[in-house]
């Protein structure tokens, strides 16, 4: 397990300052990534695929989740451990779990599914993870091993269990058992604030599929995931000076407050194929920065904790304390590297700001939200910088064209759901996905 921290800071007098105190704003981004250990033989996964079949899912949505699971179900090891439960206001297994090898017709039969009923999304999940404690026996309690609840859904919970707090707090339990959830959401009635709650909660991902054809590399880069896992638990506690303070955490990972006050983020598992970022700023009051300075003192100390897989075939806990230190001399020293994941994360919040605001029938306001986007971006001297600058570019485009639509009323939900998951994409790292759901220009 690898960490990059970069760090860069800037005066600011009392009127631009969080507190009314003159200081200095410090930004530091961390980056942790690793790579699979060659040597490893990789421990079998139990996965279980549960699949909204109510009525709203007819059409392209069942087509879509039906794909999904037949081609991520292909693409599993012989000995992986495999079920599907199917549910609308009845709970059926499609399939109990088994060696995916014994599952010789699970394909067909995936592609067969139907849709009825209403949306029972807590009995389906309960069924799940029901399916993943069976898997433990199959599996055995191998080092690095993983046992996933996979939910894909397009609506909100009606039948069972629906209260949205009591749902997470089930996929909170499940991931202290060694089950972790992510969910995918498809079209435009799901309940996205419900989906990435479960799946952070869970320590899994959440998805938006938006078109059936877009079902296979959002499946790709879960079963991509899943089967790249090299460390997990992955959590970043960060312990401040005294006298310094938290102004904005640009990363959207679920945090908290330890006993002894530092701040304590939840990353999920680290994937070979997707770096972990965490970034965020913090303020200096002047008063504190010549001792700082005098004492050679970190500003912060941000503790790295996982359970690493080793190139044995087994796991061991690693702790890496990575002190924010930097002389804070000068009015200014920005790092351009910085400076554009900064901009990308006003950008991404602006994308959600304006997609709460349309949900709540604000079109001015969203409008304006866009606009004062894009201005940012374009006011950036990184705006200029020939590849660098591609990412702040073509996001001030897409806002521009954002705001016209606002202007004109021309929005929807399915406008909104895929600028909250592109803000996700930005804010936890996923540009490959990301890059995969941006649409194309005129769609």
């Amino acid at each position: 397990m690898e960490t990059q921290l970069r760090v860069d800071h800037q005066f600011v007098d009392a009127t631009q300052s969080p507190n009314g105190q003159p200081g200095i704003i410090v930004r530091a981004l961390l980056k942790i990534s690793s790579t699979a250990p060659l040597n490893a033989n990789r421990p079998p996964i139990g996965l279980s695929f549960v699949i909204d079949r109510s009525g709203s899912m007819s059409g392209d949505r069942i087509e879509a989740a039906r794909v999904a699971a037949a081609r991520a179900i292909e693409r599993l090891h012989p000995d992986d451990v495999v079920s599907v439960v199917a549910f609308d206001d009845v709970i059926e297994t499609v399939a109990g779990p088994d060696r995916r090898a014994r599952h010789h017709n699970l394909v067909h039969t995936m592609l067969q599914l139907d849709t009825r009923g209403s949306t029972n999304l807590s009995g389906g999940w309960l069924r799940g993870r029901e399916h993943m404690q069976h898997a433990q026996g199959l599996i055995g309690s191998l080092p690095g091993s993983s046992r996933r609840i996979l939910l894909l859904t397009d609506g909100h919970a009606n039948v069972g269990i629906t209260e949205p707090s009591t749902l997470v707090e089930l996929a909170r339990t499940a991931r202290t058992m060694g089950i972790t959830t992510t969910t995918v959401g498809l079209g435009d009635g799901y309940d996205d604030a419900l989906l990435r709650a479960m799946s952070d909660a869970g320590g899994g991902n959440a998805w938006y599929i938006e078109r059936p054809d877009q079902s296979e590399d959002v499946m790709a880069e879960e079963l991509g995931n899943l089967l790249s896992v090299c460390a997990q638990g992955l959590r970043v506690t960060l312990a401040l000076d005294e006298a310094v303070t938290v102004v904005v955490t640009h990363s959207d990972w679920p945090a908290s407050t330890t006993a002894t006050g530092a701040f304590q983020f939840d990353l999920g598992d680290l994937y070979a194929a997707e770096p972990k970022p965490l970034l965020l700023e913090l303020f200096v009051p002047v008063a504190r920065v010549e001792s700082l300075n005098a004492d050679a003192t970190p500003i912060a100390t941000m503790s790295v904790a996982a359970d690493v897989i080793t190139a044995s075939g087994g796991v061991e806990q690693q702790v890496s304390h990575v002190p924010v230190a930097s002389p804070l001399e000068g009015p200014q020293h920005l790092e351009p590297e910085i400076e554009r994941a900064v901009l990308l994360a006003h950008a991404a919040k602006a994308r959600e700001a304006a997609a709460q605001l349309q949900r709540v029938g604000d079109a001015e306001a969203a409008r304006n939200v866009m606009r004062a986007a894009s201005e940012a971006l374009r006011a950036s001297p990184e705006y200029q910088s020939p590849a660098e600058g591609l990412a702040l570019r073509r996001d001030a485009e897409e806002f521009d064209a954002l705001a016209e639509q606002y202007a004109h009323g021309a929005f929807s939900e399915l406008e909104a759901k895929y600028q909250m998951q592109r803000s996700y994409n930005t804010r936890r790292g996923k540009q490959g996905y990301d890059e995969k759901l941006r649409r194309k220009r005129g769609e």
